[in-house]
């Protein structure tokens, strides 16, 4: 027996849907890591910026806040 293939279809409007239906603090959280990761990847700064600039990340990383909306309750 032959192996199945699949076919999906990735629709661009499919991609933007489902990351707005994730939480906005979560999608916060992910791009402040990413800055943190990419700020100590950085080669074109010199280490003492490279540390400003990963401690303003890390503040931003660790100050993102879940926030509710008024009538609604958080998980």
């Amino acid at each position: 027996m032959q192996a199945a293939r699949k076919l999906v279809l990735n629709d661009q409007f499919d991609r933007e849907y489902k990351r707005l239906q994730r939480p906005a603090d979560t999608v916060a959280k992910a791009d402040r890591s990413l800055q943190l990761s990419n700020t100590l990847r950085d080669r074109s700064l010199a280490d003492n910026s490279k540390v400003t600039e990963y401690v303003a990340a890390l503040h931003k990383y660790l100050n993102v806040v879940r926030r509710c909306p008024k009538n609604r309750k958080c998980k």
